[in-house]
């Protein structure tokens, strides 16, 4: 009985091993390719409204509009010699004319992880949404609105934030950096227990270094305002930071 049943627990033993072996090899082989591009975009932004990073509502509506194929590369020194991996940026514009599209954005897949590497995703208000302030100019009215919970979470701070990305890009955490560039600036890091909605707009730019990442490159987060819009942007390859 004892021979049978070490027999059976190598058997047992065996078999897990040859499906495990099976499974890394399977996913090994996964590669995105401009035919998949699109499904492994929106498998990815499903995969960080599951984790809590974008909201629930974010929905990509109808096939892309443009898709672009860009070749692995060194950035050079404005880039902070950043490697760029094989990817493809999936392109939604919206549509200005119909008021049924909420959402635009560039997602970036690296096509041989199938994560994001870069993400843009901009959204309008509702209908209903009041405006938070106003611009005239030439006889004409412009609309700014905060509705950036229609993107991310409204209680997200940027410590919970940028730990979800590390989690998502498995790099083993963060260190929050001031932005110092010619062109737009030199900016303070904000808090980590600042909201993430709550950063400051537009040309600010906060420089997040991962553990894990590529040494010393600067990822960065932003949000943004613009008329009629509100954008969250993420990055890896920026040449700001």
């Amino acid at each position: 009985m004892k021979r049978k049943t070490k027999k059976l627990a190598g058997t047992i033993l065996m078999l897990t091993l040859i499906l495990s072996l099976l499974s890394s090899a399977a996913s090994a082989e996964i590669k995105v390719t401009e035919e998949t591009a699109q499904e492994a975009a929106l498998r990815e932004i499903e995969a960080l409204k599951e984790m809590g990073i974008l909201s629930e509502k974010v929905e990509f509506t109808g096939d892309a509009d443009d898709i672009y194929d860009y070749e692995a590369h060194t950035g050079d020194d404005s880039w902070f010699g950043r490697k760029f991996p094989h990817r493809y940026e999936v392109r939604w514009f919206g549509n200005e004319e119909s008021d049924e599209v909420k959402y635009s954005g560039n997602i970036c897949v690296d096509a041989d992880t199938g994560k994001l590497s870069f993400f843009t995703v901009i959204a309008e208000p509702d209908a209903e949404r009041e405006p938070v302030r106003e611009l005239e100019q030439d006889d004409r009215t412009f609309y700014f609105y905060d509705n950036f919970e229609d993107i991310f979470p409204a209680e997200l701070t940027v410590d919970r934030f940028c730990s979800l990305l590390a989690e998502y890009w498995g790099f083993d955490g963060y260190t929050l950096s001031g932005t110092k560039d010619e062109m737009y600036g030199e900016f303070e890091a904000v808090g980590g227990e600042t909201l993430l909605k709550d950063m400051p707009l537009n040309n600010y730019y906060l420089t997040v270094f991962f553990d894990g990442d590529q040494e010393g490159v600067p990822m960065y987060v932003q949000i943004a305002q613009f008329i009629g819009q509100v954008a969250l942007v993420v990055g890896t390859n920026h040449n700001v930071g």
